[in-house]
């Protein structure tokens, strides 16, 4: 017994020093397969290519960006790097260690980036059939829990909400005329009277996240489009205790699908489009903003300047390990496009955040900052249990 205890720290100790070694942030690509419908119009030819299209000169994770406009070609190099022929399974293999993270009292946020159609809702929820990253971590930080339970009691609460048009919307509370700003407390940032949930299993999750997207079609009549015009977040705290020391741990995960990246100019959106465009585009620039003065080392980081990045604050800080997965088309037409989130995505890449910090306490675990969670599953009829790149070049020029 003595001997799998010493195993397991060590094995822990060296699972966090590899993602620490990798760097707080780390960005993936991937790149959706050309759809049928495209393949048989004129003029869509391939416009991303990795060192399997016959480019045996680019090394690994690295990927070329023809742009037939200008004539010219840009090589991109990432921390993984996925073609159109990747499989969600591949995808979650690079991810998953990072739900052991959150278990051991870190904060973690992974988010997708992208235009709109560049696949980025389909990596992070997948299909019934082909999950992605959503379910996937969600059901792998179950079994982490029971593979843990001898050692370790974990309470577990979930919540989500989406962003749109700066403002937070619970999907788990649709009370008319509910505002939601977001606090800081003694655990870090959170939004007040957000609905919370404590559960104690995968299934229970999947039901609540049901009643989510029952609530989301509440705001829109079409939530595919809606979806690209919203961020999406699903946030899961996670509060731990060692049986045998009583040292606690305090965890948080964000897994964000974030609004589409286009340029105003390419949408030619008017009216509440125009609107809704102005502010993915406030909130995606104020993403790169805090990127920016992140990488610059600045004594002020501006979270406070979009309700995403403050929503986001304590996974995107010093404390944290983020996870970015830029989505890109392969198309020739939409190479401008790709060519502005890869130069955002390779620009987070470099952002040294320093070593992130492990929340722990010698005492119990600090109370997770729940708002209304308690008693709110029987009003809902839910049992549960305990547990920028292209924008900104607008911007400036505008």
């Amino acid at each position: 017994a003595e001997k799998y205890k010493v195993e397991v720290t060590e094995r822990k100790r060296l699972h966090n020093l590899v993602l620490e070694l990798k760097g707080n942030i780390r960005v993936f690509c991937r790149v959706r397969p050309m759809l049928p419908h495209e393949q048989s119009q004129a003029g869509n030819e391939q416009a991303v290519f990795f060192p399997e299209d016959g480019r045996p000169e680019l090394p690994e994770n690295n990927i070329a960006v023809a742009d037939d406009v200008k004539g010219t070609e840009k090589v991109f190099e990432f921390d993984s790097s996925f073609g159109p022929k990747s499989t969600q399974e591949e995808v979650f293999n690079e991810v998953e260690a990072l739900v052991t993270s959150v278990l051991d009292g870190f904060n973690v946020c992974i988010f997708a980036y992208g235009q709109t159609g560049s696949g980025k809702t389909y990596t992070m929820e997948g299909s019934d059939t082909d999950k992605g990253i959503n379910p996937r971590t969600l059901s792998r930080l179950f079994d982490q829990v029971t593979e843990r339970s001898n050692a370790y009691s974990y309470a577990v609460e979930f919540a989500i909400l989406e962003i749109y048009n700066e403002e937070i919307r619970d999907l788990l509370d649709t009370t008319p005329g509910k505002k939601l700003e977001v606090r800081q407390g003694p655990d870090g940032n959170y939004v007040q009277d957000l609905a919370l949930f404590p559960v104690a299993s995968y299934d229970e999750v999947i039901e609540i996240w049901g009643k989510a997207r029952s609530n989301r079609t509440t705001f829109s009549n079409n939530v595919n489009e809606h979806s690209s015009r919203s961020h999406l977040v699903l946030s899961v705290y996670v509060r731990g205790e060692n049986r045998n020391t009583g040292v606690g741990s305090y965890g948080k995960l964000h897994l964000v699908d974030l609004a589409g990246s286009e340029r105003l100019s390419r949408t030619g959106a008017s009216g509440d489009r125009l609107k809704e465009a102005q502010n993915i585009n406030k909130s995606l620039s104020a993403l790169g903003d805090v990127i920016a003065a992140a990488a610059a080392k600045q004594g002020h980081i501006p979270y406070r300047n979009s309700k995403l990045t403050h929503v986001l604050q304590d996974s995107l800080g010093q404390d944290s390990k983020t996870l970015m997965i830029v989505q890109t088309s392969p198309l020739t037409k939409d190479a401008s496009e790709s060519l502005c989130s890869l130069n955002f995505a390779s620009r987070a890449r470099q952002v040294e955040l320093g070593q992130a910090k492990k929340h722990t306490k010698a005492a119990p675990a600090p109370r997770l900052q729940s708002g209304e969670a308690r008693g709110r599953e029987r009003e809902l009829g839910i049992v549960g249990v305990e547990a920028v790149g292209c924008f900104e070049e607008e911007r400036n020029s505008g």
